[in-house]
């Protein structure tokens, strides 16, 4: 195995720990929603991939014509960007990044029971191990953590409170359970269309350009209280979406598929897999979220799990 393979994967972990966290200041800074966190993120994530489809394709990007894939690759984006994602910003804002992020990608356990379900994949023992290790991992994030920083009754962090504590979990299980979904919908598209990753990554850049922006469009027209102008988001907060979805949604998800080229999937993934202790490492120390050790045991338990889930 090659060892610009390795130091790839650690980068892809870097990044996807990194997207969430430049998304969540721009949040900070700018106040504003997924209503226009989308459609931002999309123009960034729609040009890079146009360009590096084009080096790539030498300027001949297939077109796909299966009705079939079209519909896997717009399945795909809905669940994954303009409904996962808005339920795992919603989290971030409720319980913070060192809390949402290892929750929302427990995922993979998610994705053993719709593999199952959509592409017949089995099921094993290990992989019921590994959704126990997470399970476990989940209720000492949710428990775990030090009783002078938490309420009476020893439960829920006061600076979080009861409400958004379950609120913030919810949103993002229900994140993971979006992706969950999505990633078969990934390879089933892939089947049915023939495309390479890095076709695939254009159309589904393209399909989130289309989205996003249709779905602005009709809350301008319907609601227009919902939003706020992109005119008022500050230019930091223009920073950090078009930055986020160039790390994590273009280069991540394009170096990610280089590396299982060439090397093993459960070698990749179990480096990938870190990105959520990654992002805890910044959320505690840079944005100075508290997590106890029973709660950063916790997260490494999730880790551990979703790389047994993987293997």
């Amino acid at each position: 195995m090659p060892l610009w393979g390795f130091l790839l994967s650690f980068v892809t972990a870097v990044m996807w720990a990194a997207s969430p966290i430049m998304v969540a200041r721009g949040m900070a800074l700018s106040k504003c929603t997924s209503n226009e966190i989308n459609p931002i993120r999309s123009i960034s994530f729609f040009v890079f991939t146009l360009a590096v489809a084009l080096i790539y394709t030498k300027g001949s990007i297939p077109l796909v014509s299966s009705p079939k894939a079209l519909l896997y690759i717009a399945g795909n984006v809905f669940l994954g960007y303009m409904v996962g994602d808005v339920l795992y910003f919603i989290a971030i804002r409720k319980i913070g990044i060192s809390l949402a992020v290892p929750v929302s990608n427990a995922y993979p356990i998610l994705v053993v029971v719709t593999s199952w379900l959509m592409l017949g994949e089995p099921i094993t023992l290990q992989i019921v191990s590994g959704i126990v290790i997470v399970i476990s991992g989940l209720l000492l994030l949710r428990f775990g953590g030090d009783r002078q920083d938490m309420d009476k009754d020893g439960l829920i962090p006061k600076e979080i409170g009861l409400s958004n504590l379950m609120k913030g979990f919810l949103f993002a299980i229900g994140a993971g359970l979006c992706w969950a979904i999505g990633a078969p919908l990934t390879k089933m598209a892939m089947v049915a269309s023939g495309l390479d990753p890095v076709e695939l990554t254009f159309y589904r850049a393209l399909a989130f350009l289309i989205m996003a922006w249709s779905y602005r469009f009709l809350l301008i027209k319907c609601r227009p209280g919902a939003i706020m102008p992109l005119s008022g988001v500050p230019l930091k907060g223009w920073t950090y979406f078009l930055l986020a979805a160039v790390i994590g949604l273009a280069l991540g998800s394009i170096f990610y598929a280089v590396c299982i080229n060439s090397m093993p999937v459960a070698v990749v993934t179990a480096i990938t897999s870190t990105s959520p202790f990654i992002a805890a490492l910044f959320g505690h120390f840079v944005l100075k979220e508290k997590l106890s050790r029973l709660q950063w045991a916790g997260v490494v338990m999730i880790i551990s799990g979703s790389v047994t889930v993987s293997l």
